[in-house]
């Protein structure tokens, strides 16, 4: 452009043009500061600190388990009681841990394994619970499992003992935690209790009872 035509564009036209150039110069700056917050929104990781535990009953650690199965066509009826507990006491409140102390759950699926590998799932105790960081929280309620395979087998006496016991107990919760200003995340945990135990009773042609005693570990 020669020198003569720059002198004749009058100076609203070369304003507006100084305009439209900057104004495309600030696009990429604008996007990228709309793109921040999606990258600084994204949820936390899900904590590990929740694990399986026992509450406290009478000031006592519980742990101990006792179910009597009446047994009829080899089927029988084994219930827990509420002495199985979901522990935060690893998620004390600290400079790391970004999630406030009250949280909720929803125990989604419970399953019981006999010493015969066989599997059954509960159907009792399926219930939202609460609990609190540094603490241990009972789950909301007992377990049973019911058409447990029994078979023939033990002696009124309990020598030999009855063949077949529980040997381990998962409990699958979706627990919801709290961060930040009115923001959540669910986080699916497994708790396994590993259970020691003997069984005392008598099974014959399918009929029976069967005392089931033990304690549970983590």
């Amino acid at each position: 452009m020669s020198e003569m035509e720059n002198k004749s564009r009058s100076p609203r036209e070369v304003g507006r043009r100084a305009v439209v150039k900057g104004a495309a110069w600030s696009m990429p700056v604008i996007a990228a500061a709309s793109a921040m917050p999606l990258a600084t929104a994204s949820a936390p990781a899900c904590p590990t600190c929740i694990k399986a535990g026992f509450p406290l009953v009478g000031g006592v650690v519980s742990g101990a388990w006792t179910s009597v199965a009446l047994v009829a066509g080899n089927k029988g009826t084994i219930a827990f009681p509420s002495i199985f507990g979901l522990d935060a006491t690893a998620c004390g409140i600290s400079w790391t841990n970004i999630f406030q102390p009250a949280f909720t759950y929803v125990v989604t699926q419970v399953t019981l394994r006999m010493s015969d590998g066989k599997t059954y799932n509960s159907t009792v105790g399926l219930a939202a619970g609460a609990g609190n960081v540094s603490t241990v929280g009972a789950m909301p309620g007992a377990f049973v499992f019911n058409n447990v395979s029994l078979p023939n087998g033990g002696s009124v006496a309990g020598v030999p003992p009855y063949p077949v016991v529980p040997t381990t107990l998962t409990v699958t919760v979706t627990t919801t935690l709290q961060y930040g200003l009115g923001l959540s995340i669910q986080c699916p945990t497994t708790l396994v209790w590993n259970l020691h135990g003997l069984a005392a009773g008598l099974v014959l042609l399918g009929t029976g009872s069967v005392n089931f005693t033990g304690t549970a570990t983590v």
